[in-house]
């Protein structure tokens, strides 16, 4: 039981090394991974572990493997970005905020939407996780990350509200996106309690059952993000 508890932390370790310089770009499309002996070699590890790195990394959409031709990096637009793993390797290969803006973009494609489903089908059981989330954050205001967690499940909350089960994968999106968003827009207590007053008119909209009045105070919600993102990043590229 260790060694496979060993091997599996193992390909893990492999897994996150190959997927990082992937979305770093230091192995581009179109590129091959180096051989099996190589990796093993330059990891320290097993053939077998390295197999099921390269599994893996076939899962997620970053690379094609065949006998006779080896392991090749496939183009972006194969890749699984719902995957937490790739959102995290992209993040960590972002310096330029890129992701951060088409993750917003993303977020107001979805959630006004899902806010809006959300008024029409959410269970009492439902809405009452949702105003949970929002005293949660009224009540952290001072604590970054305090806020932070209650924040995202505000967001998380309302898309599994939603009733449809397509929604629920995109809240690994969500939950990255956010993350990243409130460490550089909100870094002082005083950035958190700007943000109560339009979430509290989504709860409100949708605790009244009105559904262009949610998808309206969502919308509304996500394009102060990103005016204050935009604002944030202006002022830390100076």
């Amino acid at each position: 039981m260790e060694t496979m508890r060993s091997r599996r932390n193992l390909c893990g370790q492999v897994v996150h090394d190959l997927g990082c310089q992937i979305l770093a770009g230091k192995v581009k499309p179109g590129d091959p991974l180096p051989q099996e002996a190589v990796l093993c070699d330059k990891m320290g590890v097993s053939r077998t572990v390295i197999r099921e790195a390269i599994k893996s990394l076939a899962a997620k959409g970053l690379v094609d493997s065949r006998a006779k031709r080896g392991t090749i990096v496939l183009p972006n637009r194969s890749w699984n970005y719902l995957d937490p793993e790739v959102l995290d390797w992209q993040s960590q290969a972002d310096t330029s905020d890129s992701q951060l803006f088409f993750l917003t973009e993303f977020r107001q494609a979805i959630e006004p939407a899902a806010a809006a489903l959300a008024a029409e089908r959410a269970t009492e059981e439902q809405l009452e996780s949702i105003r949970d989330a929002f005293e949660r954050m009224e009540q952290h205001t001072d604590s970054v990350e305090e806020f932070l967690q209650a924040d995202l499940e505000f967001h998380s909350e309302i898309l599994h509200a939603a009733g449809n089960l397509f929604f629920s994968p995109v809240a690994n999106v969500i939950h990255v996106s956010l993350a990243s968003s409130l460490r550089v827009t909100n870094r002082q207590a005083s950035d958190n309690r700007t943000s109560i007053p339009p979430h509290r008119k989504v709860l409100d909209a949708i605790s009244d059952r009105d559904p262009e009045g949610a998808r309206e105070a969502m919308r509304s919600l996500l394009d102060d993000a990103e005016a204050r993102i935009k604002k944030a990043t202006k002022a830390a590229s100076k």
